[in-house]
């Protein structure tokens, strides 16, 4: 499977209003890719800060196969960046420093 080379440009509003952020990612070809993430109207650990609740949040998801692993899917914005560190600041930071984006 060939690397996929992309840089994380900003996360913004959503533009979607079922949905809470925008992740905008840079390709190669520098091409911007707009991947909506999060569900408006519900709660997530930078905001609850609930360990608890996150810890059934991941276990909920991590049997729905959404692709982790991969930093320009809805499933890995949602799992570490709304669902990772306390603050969404700390989140996007260790992000960007886990899948060098």
């Amino acid at each position: 499977m060939p690397v996929r080379r992309l840089r994380l440009k900003t996360i913004r509003r959503s533009h979607r209003p079922e949905k809470k952020w925008d992740a905008v990612f840079i390709k190669e070809n520098g091409k911007e890719k707009v991947v909506p993430f999060g569900a408006a109207g519900m709660s997530n650990f930078t905001k609850h800060k609930n360990t608890t609740r996150k810890q059934r949040y991941i276990k909920r998801h991590s049997g729905m196969g959404e692709h982790w692993s991969r930093p320009d899917t809805p499933g890995a914005l949602s799992r570490w960046i709304l669902w990772n560190k306390k603050t969404l600041k700390s989140s996007v930071a260790d992000f960007k420093r886990r899948f060098g984006v």
